[in-house]
């Protein structure tokens, strides 16, 4: 959930580390080595290789058999961001892109969905994609409740916490929506070759960890628990220092947006991705379109304001900034990627994106408030079901 006002909590925190860091005492969590910690991170990014490997020929498959039955069909990636309650805006989007009509582009049904922070918690309904799931996850976010963020107390400082603040009602939230239930119908739909890839990041050794949420679910079901399956979304969704990291398998996670607020495959070989894996299993066959659709819950721009010369306002808003220009950044790529795809051979690759209009304005100060974030919903609802929401040239 790391971005816009939600730096505020970050400040705090980064007050109260500094305020109470000569009082740490030793971890509680057992010490391993540079050397333990390295092995495990190459292990780990190997099984993630290996899996996302099977994933884009699993994909490929589904793909070639569409294709072979409509030569106009496409492949269809959404990529979902952080933005913290300003998630509304893409709940109610996703839900206002449904009354779409031909001859505009009408909402499809995803092959790839990634979700980051708050875009974690919206990427699994949107992968089940039905009118009910979406009214669901856009109902949620347009009625927060008071207990999903709350202080520890007056000494919410103390080191020894994990956090200064408390999710109860998130938690809440997320154990009463991703039930056994619910994970056999991700679990079913991921057998069909489609993607849910959620983003964290490893605290421990410092990289970016993408989940196949998907195999997750098929997993969960195989164990009759759902822990690991909430686990992994609390944790995309973790502002560091102000919400609680999570341990899933032997590492502590944290916000994905820390190391990346949008998830498209940027890191992937050439011969890993889509275009180069079709080729492959299907040589000399055209390649069919891959389309990205990504919705920023924020502003596509940091917003001009007036900053105090005081250190508490200069980090929130370059806290602020810095998510911004990175995504910006990563968006850029996505077009670069797309454009050497294109001249590579691999495929035609269509890049659409969707931000807050920088025409809006909160309309209270704070955070979770309904009032903001049932505008947000009401204004990418609107946005959502006219064309004029995509844009098609990089920011």
């Amino acid at each position: 959930m790391l971005q816009n006002t939600p730096n505020r909590l970050l400040v705090t925190a980064l007050a109260a580390i500094t305020l109470t860091l000569a009082a740490c005492g030793a971890p509680k969590r057992p010490v391993e080595t540079e050397e333990v910690l390295l092995g495990r991170r190459n292990d780990m990014q190997e099984r993630l290789t290996t899996a996302y490997r099977k994933g884009f020929e699993d994909l490929a498959r589904d793909a070639h058999e569409r294709y072979l039955r409509d030569a106009k069909d496409a492949v269809d990636v959404l990529v979902i961001s952080g933005g913290g309650d300003w998630g509304a805006f893409g709940t109610g989007l996703l839900l206002g892109w449904g009354e779409v009509k031909a001859p505009g582009i009408p909402r499809p049904q995803f092959d790839v969905v990634s979700g980051v922070s708050t875009g974690a918690l919206i990427a699994p309904f949107a992968y089940l994609g039905t009118e009910a799931d979406l009214k669901a996850i856009d109902d949620l976010y347009r009625n927060p409740k008071s207990d999903w963020v709350k202080p520890r107390g007056l000494l919410y400082f103390l080191p020894d916490n994990a956090s200064f603040a408390e999710v109860p009602g998130l938690e809440r939230e997320v154990d009463r929506f991703i039930n056994m239930d619910f994970a056999k119908r991700v679990a079913e739909e991921s057998k069909q070759g489609r993607l849910l890839l959620i983003n964290t990041t490893n605290l421990d050794d410092g990289s970016q960890q993408t989940f196949r949420w998907g195999l997750a679910a098929q997993q969960a079901v195989k164990d009759g628990s759902v822990t690991r399956l909430q686990n992994i979304l609390l944790a995309s969704s973790g502002i560091p220092g102000a919400f609680p990291p999570r341990d899933i398998d032997t590492s502590l996670y944290c916000d994905g947006a820390v190391t990346s607020n949008i998830i498209y495959g940027g890191a992937m070989k050439r011969e890993d991705t889509f275009g180069a894996t079709y080729k492959r299993l299907y040589p000399g066959e055209a390649v069919p379109k891959l389309r990205f659709w990504v919705i920023l819950n924020n502003y596509a721009v940091a917003q001009a304001r007036t900053v105090q010369r005081t250190w508490p306002s200069v980090i929130e808003r370059a806290l602020e900034v810095a998510v911004r220009s990175s995504t910006t950044i990563a968006l850029r790529h996505l077009y670069s990627l797309a454009e050497i795809t294109n001249l590579r051979g691999d495929g035609e690759v269509e890049v659409r994106w969707a931000a807050i209009p920088n025409s809006w304005k909160q309309p209270v100060e704070g955070i979770f408030k309904e009032e903001t974030m049932r505008s947000l919903s009401d204004l990418g609802h609107q946005l959502g079901a006219t064309p004029e929401a995509w844009h098609t040239e990089a920011p």
